[in-house]
């Protein structure tokens, strides 16, 4: 009498499994006339972080800047630094400040929170991305300011997700 070891249904349920998605995967996805192919990402969910972000203010392309390489050869952990360059006095300090990512599937990279005692606001990251994109990084200053620097990153194949 033939028992089964654990092994031996762990082998056969996983061809079964992939036995089933190789063949009934594709015929479910001609019949509905869809792709297996991942849909294109875009960066409608970015702007939308990005004007929830701002909360109506109009953002101001100086005061911040964003430091990453022009290439990402590591996908899994690109370096970007983001600072504000306006001096961080107790009248005059940054609040909060985001990385985006436009194009990851989560685009909200990171969160940074500051008070006036901080005496700068400068942090430095490294990020999985997904492929070659935008990335925006959005300072909050104390007086309702919001300032925004954004800057494009090639990155190699081999991410989140690729």
């Amino acid at each position: 009498m033939f028992e089964p070891t654990r092994r031996d249904l762990l082998a056969g349920g996983a061809a079964l499994a992939g036995l089933a998605a190789a063949g009934l995967g594709a015929s479910a996805a001609q019949a509905q006339g869809t792709s297996l192919a991942m849909p294109q990402l875009d960066s409608a969910v970015a702007d939308d972080i990005a004007a929830a972000f701002a909360g109506g203010a109009t953002p101001i392309m100086e005061g911040l800047e964003l430091d990453l390489p022009a290439l990402g050869d590591n996908p899994a952990a690109v370096p970007v630094r983001v600072h504000v360059t306006e001096p961080i006095t107790e009248a005059s300090w940054c609040e909060e400040l985001i990385l985006i990512a436009d194009l990851n599937p989560l685009p909200l990279a990171c969160r940074f929170t500051f008070t006036p005692d901080a005496g700068s606001a400068d942090v430095a990251v490294r990020l999985r991305l997904i492929g070659t994109m935008p990335i925006r990084a959005l300072a909050r200053m104390n007086d309702g300011r919001v300032l925004v620097a954004r800057q494009e990153i090639t990155v190699a194949a081999g991410g989140c997700g690729l």
